[in-house]
């Protein structure tokens, strides 16, 4: 028996286009509720970050220190919706969606929890060495945690952003697993 306290997201479309105006209402240009087994997941994403990108080792919310494909694979299930998201570049992506994830643990999605196809770039230098001193705001990168964000939005039919570049301002794609 499910206890009557755990919320559930509606399934109903005015449910949904409440998360996706406040998306909109924060900046995003675009806002999507998916399911969570559209999300692509790929081993070979880690190759990208660790021979291809100078924040690997020296940014906590990027590998080795985030869940991997196969972590993420296992926690994906445990979802059954998403909220993807995609900003200009001059919104920064990570900070709506952590507000989201705030927003939705308000109205009862405990489990919401952000991410984000952008470096943390709240400490200059990372306190990587250290302990992380803003773990309220940090979340781990999409493709940190094996995400294949072309993939994920080809599935979602987001075609029209055109391929994108990881890690780079421009990318300003982001998801809230909800419940």
């Amino acid at each position: 028996m499910v206890p009557e306290n755990v919320k559930f997201l509606p399934e109903n479309t005015r449910s949904n286009q409440e998360l996706i105006q406040e998306a909109i209402h924060l900046g995003c240009t675009k806002a999507k509720v998916i399911s969570t087994k559209s999300i692509s997941t790929a081993r070979w994403m880690n190759l990208q970050c660790q021979y291809g990108c100078s924040n690997y080792g020296s940014i906590l919310t990027c590998p080795p220190h985030t869940p991997n494909a196969d972590e993420m694979a296992e926690i994906l299930p445990e979802y059954e919706k998403a909220l993807l998201i995609n900003a200009s570049p001059e919104t920064n992506v990570q900070e709506v969606g952590v507000h989201l994830e705030k927003y939705l643990k308000e109205k009862g999605f405990n489990k919401a929890f952000a991410l984000c196809a952008q470096p943390c770039d709240l400490c200059s230098p990372c306190t990587v060495t250290t302990k992380c001193q803003y773990p309220e705001k940090a979340r781990p990168t999409l493709q940190a945690c094996g995400i294949d964000v072309n993939e994920t939005m080809h599935n979602n039919g987001w075609d029209d952003l055109g391929q994108q570049t990881p890690c780079t301002p421009t990318h300003a794609i982001g998801m809230v697993l909800l419940a």
